[in-house]
């Protein structure tokens, strides 16, 4: 059985989700803040989270088929917060799970982050060199960490960056679209045959267009199975 939970944020997406913030970078790959001193106790939702807050904790994936969503649109992170002095643009959420091997086994889970990029695409070779440069320029970068118990942070568990890839339809005449980038993470919460190895995962993701401005992200944990 899937069991599917949508959270909206504040009415910005006419769809069934939620809407965050991303934490404070510019575009760069290498500006995201990924400092983590305490475990952040979280709230539902806060577009406009500011440290190493989160902007939403999911209810605990329990369940098998258990998901949970969350959407942060780009209006929150290119407007409304930064017109407030709120500027972080990484987007934070965290997924809780069962701290104990439900089925004397370990269990396994999914994040998927999927932002909503423009696209590009050529129809001739007049255009085919803009839209390649447009789908160079679509990037986002995604971190996974789970919650270390014995040092009371964050640890990474991977990092992933990446750009729209160009794809030809037909060289010869010109036309081609840009594949952009979607990730998916799975993990096994596996410590010692004791022990699971965290009772709580966090992602982190930003995400940009190619003029530079943020997209609007959409983050899923998903508890598959055994």
């Amino acid at each position: 059985m899937k069991i599917t939970a949508y959270h909206v944020g504040l009415g910005l997406i006419a769809f069934s989700s939620v809407t965050g913030c991303l934490a404070a970078d510019d575009g760069s790959f290498d500006e995201e803040d990924t400092a983590e001193s305490a475990e952040a106790l979280g709230g539902n939702p806060d577009p406009c989270a500011m440290g190493t807050d989160p902007n939403f904790t999911s209810a605990q994936l329990t369940a098998i088929g258990a998901s949970e969503h969350y959407v942060r649109a780009y209006q929150w992170i290119d407007s409304i917060c930064p017109a407030s002095g709120l500027d972080r643009a990484t987007t934070i959420v965290d997924f809780p799970v069962p701290n104990y091997y439900q089925h004397q086994t370990p269990e396994t889970y999914r994040f998927d982050v999927a932002p909503t990029f423009w696209g590009s695409s050529s129809t001739s070779w007049s255009d085919a060199a803009q839209a390649m440069s447009d789908c160079a320029n679509t990037k986002m970068a995604t971190r996974v960490q789970r919650w270390d118990w014995a040092t009371s942070q964050f640890v990474q568990l991977t990092y992933k960056e990446q750009a729209g890839a160009w794809i030809w339809d037909n060289p010869l005449a010109g036309r081609g679209h840009c594949s952009t980038p979607t990730f998916t993470y799975h993990h096994e919460n596996y410590g010692t045959a004791q022990q699971v190895a965290t009772s709580k995962y966090r992602v982190r993701t930003w995400a940009t267009q190619s003029d530079g401005s943020h997209a609007t992200v959409w983050i899923t944990g998903t508890h598959t199975g055994l």
